[in-house]
């Protein structure tokens, strides 16, 4: 498929016989997709994630019996730092739970709140949570963590999300069309409404951190008025909400950097190209591959203030791509050719490199019974793109004996160090400024293939004159 970018590679100058810009390949392998669950997969976050400091990817998810049946407790999955899912565990059973939120308290310990009414013959309506102080292997018993405000008084089932600023979870729960937002856990935690008539919200909420300032910051999409999608900064203060551009979609997937300033979001003005919107004012373009309509779009934090961006179809696939550390420009696009049945919503993690990408889907159908929707995993690696500049040697009598290949590889434009460069059983590393050069001889078809390797990267090679 062709893919188009915001920006082009630019070459390294060389004295050369050749220079050649060289990008990975938009079709790119689909990886292998995972289910982690069967039930809850919609254009709402359907898991509580959150990232350990050991690399540990967690997720917290509704469990249901199967078919139509209300939910029945929540399980949970760890990721590792290689993208293995381990094996579903029981975090809460004999509960119709909401959707959950996922947070990593300054102990260590795990925290999963979810609205639920408790089972039993005195049924209680609150904002519950789950705890693990084991890196997820055991849940404790559901203890009610409710704060004031205008949570005291209602009957709460609502769908949560949970982010948290400095050592304070923060919950941020649609609730009677309005968006409530808890600072902290238990009685006594102040709640405030945070939405008006003017930009109300339906159900579809996310939320993310800014890394520069310890914000929370909130989407959603509203019914209030003509609609549109929001984002709104939601604590430890209350910022200015934010209409988000372009087309409009059911939901508004957010992420921030892990570094530095930023929270953004992915949104189409086209039906075509995608481009990346920043909370506070901002945007650039992303780019667009040809038959890939961005239907659902998707954002994740990458490393070293990376925004990768996801988007796709039920038709042609998904695309997907990772921004350089400035977030200003992209790498190539690739395109996966998995195509789910319905696509709903896509996000992930991939603060430690590759994307752990999250579909909730319908899975593709070649023939038989449609199997559930879901959540499935897939880990995407990044590409790498180099320019190689080839030079003639030659001997005292104009004589070719060889030449010396000059290669620049970079991310995004941002260039790579450490990379390793293979060319006709000659290897070098690129230097801090993203370099190798390779001294190599004749080759008998005109051509040699130049090899970059780097961990957590994508393999790129490609055929260059020598």
């Amino acid at each position: 498929m062709r893919t188009t970018r915001a920006r082009a590679f630019v070459p390294i100058a060389v004295s050369a016989v050749a220079v050649l810009a060289v990008a990975g390949s938009a079709a790119a392998k689909t990886p292998t997709f995972t289910r982690i669950s069967a039930a809850g997969a919609g254009p709402i976050p359907s898991d509580g994630v959150v990232r350990t400091p050991d690399g540990v990817l967690h997720l917290v998810y509704q469990t249901s019996p199967g078919g139509v049946a209300a939910p029945n407790g929540l399980g949970a999955r760890t990721i590792s730092p290689a993208g293995h899912v381990g094996p579903q565990v029981s975090a809460l059973q004999g509960w119709q739970a909401g959707r959950p939120g996922l947070v990593l308290l300054p102990g260590g310990t795990l925290e999963a709140v979810f609205g639920a009414v408790s089972p039993g013959s005195a049924p209680v309506s609150g904002v519950w949570a789950v705890s693990s102080g084991d890196g997820g292997g055991t849940w404790g018993a559901p203890v009610d963590v409710k704060g004031g405000g205008p949570l005291e008084a209602l009957a709460y089932g609502a769908d949560v999300t949970a982010q948290m600023a400095g050592s304070t979870p923060v919950l941020t729960l649609p609730q009677a069309g309005g968006l409530v937002v808890q600072q902290g856990l238990g009685g006594g935690s102040p709640a405030q409404l945070i939405t008006s008539v003017s930009d109300g919200a339906a159900g579809d909420v996310n939320s993310a951190v800014d890394a520069g300032s310890g914000e929370v910051v909130a989407s959603w999409q509203s019914l209030a008025g003509s609609g549109g999608t929001y984002i709104q900064g939601v604590a430890p203060a209350v910022g200015a909400p934010q209409l988000v551009p372009g087309q409009q979609r059911n939901e508004l997937v957010i992420a921030g950097r892990d570094t530095g300033p930023g929270v953004f979001a992915a949104y189409t003005p086209d039906n075509k190209v995608v481009r990346l919107v920043r909370y506070g004012g901002g945007s650039v373009a992303v780019g667009s591959v040809a038959g890939v309509t961005p239907k659902t779009l998707g954002v994740a934090t990458g490393p070293d203030g990376r925004i990768w961006v996801m988007w796709g179809d039920d038709s042609a696939g998904l695309a997907v791509t990772r921004s350089n550390k400035g977030v200003t420009r992209f790498e190539p696009i690739q395109h996966l050719t998995h195509v789910p049945s319905s696509l709903f919503r896509l996000a992930g993690d991939g603060r430690l490199g590759p994307l752990d990408l999250l579909v909730d889907e319908i899975p593709p159908v070649k023939s038989g019974p449609i199997p559930p929707a879901g959540t499935f995993y897939a880990r995407v690696l990044p590409v790498l793109s180099m320019t190689v500049g080839s030079t003639a040697v030659k001997d005292k009598h104009g004589k070719v004996t060889g030449y010396t290949l000059t290669v620049k590889v970079t991310d995004a434009g941002d260039p790579v160090a450490a990379a390793t460069v293979q060319a006709a059983g000659h290897t070098a590393k690129t230097t801090a400024a993203g370099t190798a050069k390779l001294s190599i001889p004749p080759q008998a078809s005109g051509h040699v293939t130049v090899t970059v390797t780097k961990p957590t990267y994508q393999v790129l090679s490609r055929s260059v004159p020598a």
